[in-house]
């Protein structure tokens, strides 16, 4: 992967909503203009919020809808948290109980679509609104680099919108296999399938076309006999857009809560010294219930 550039100043990326307003008091209009915000920007955040899993489950309930990914309610295996931290579908990120080797969301330190980890549901697409929020408690105080605990963003349509007229002809052909990438193939299942998906896909919401790459799992279809020509192809790919596009680089403050559509955005967590610094987040993804009053608008 080259060095790309960051910034904390996209143009249209990281937007930030509801400044000064406690999310869990929004109106119905608040919410509608807060969901507007996400679609028309991909990523927006709310500084200073304050909510534990309990709560974050009825916010996405109020603004989203019902159909929450994921299931933590089989915890035994796991020590015991905070009971604030816990709740149904919302997964603990970081290093809660104190100092761990690897914590949880290492395997995001790579860039991925969180949508290649959807489940196979009957009449859920691929290009379903699948929207993710990350609200930190406790941010390290640097990551591995010495800076600040950053999270990166690429825009999927700006990333298709900088290639060529020549070079999109190319991709609209190609057809991508994708698979979580922690999962081994001796770990697919029906739940978490191989999923057959075009290069380019329209925003099931705002008509606007983008890249789907997933994540680096993801096989052309014809490819699926040489791993190695498929890994340089998307990997090559990934190289071309990082070069041509601004990455927006979110900068974590405590309270923070991001919201990220991933029908439109990539993103990559960074490395942390999760043995002498502490970091918290919720995460709660839902696949958004269809807003057709927004639709093409």
């Amino acid at each position: 992967m080259i060095n790309y550039q960051t910034t904390s100043q996209h143009p249209r990326l990281g937007f930030e909503v509801c400044q000064g307003i406690n999310l869990k008091e929004l109106t119905s209009s608040q919410r509608l203009g807060l969901k507007h915000a996400l679609w028309q920007h991909g990523v927006v955040f709310a500084r200073n919020q304050h909510m534990n899993a309990s709560e974050m489950e009825q916010f996405t309930l109020d603004t989203f809808g019902p159909m929450m990914i994921g299931d933590n309610r089989k915890r035994k295996d796991r020590p015991p948290l905070p009971p604030d931290l816990v709740s149904n579908h919302v997964a603990i990120l970081g290093n809660p109980l104190g100092p761990i080797d690897q914590p949880l969301e290492a395997v995001a330190w790579q860039w991925h679509h969180d949508k290649d980890a959807l489940p196979r549901l009957e009449g859920l697409a691929m290009n379903a609104l699948y929207i993710v929020m990350l609200h930190m408690h406790k941010v390290p105080e640097a990551g591995c680099n010495g800076q600040p605990h950053t999270t990166h963003f690429l825009d999927q349509l700006e990333a298709w919108r900088s290639l060529s007229p020549e070079r999109q002809a190319e991709l609209r052909k190609v057809k991508l296999i994708h698979s979580p990438p922690f999962l081994t193939p001796d770990a697919w299942t029906a739940e978490t399938p191989l999923k057959t998906h075009p290069l380019v896909s329209e925003h099931e919401l705002i008509a606007r076309e983008g890249l789907y790459m997933g994540s680096d799992t993801a096989i052309p279809v014809g490819l699926e006999d040489d791993p190695e020509a498929a890994r340089a192809f998307w990997d090559a790919l990934l190289d071309e857009i990082l070069g041509k596009c601004a990455i927006y680089s979110h900068q974590w403050q405590e309270g923070d809560i991001v919201f990220w559509d991933n029908s439109q955005v990539m993103h990559r967590g960074q490395p942390y010294d999760s043995m002498n610094n502490q970091r918290v987040g919720l995460r709660l993804g839902v696949v958004a219930r269809e807003e057709t009053t927004l639709r093409h608008s």
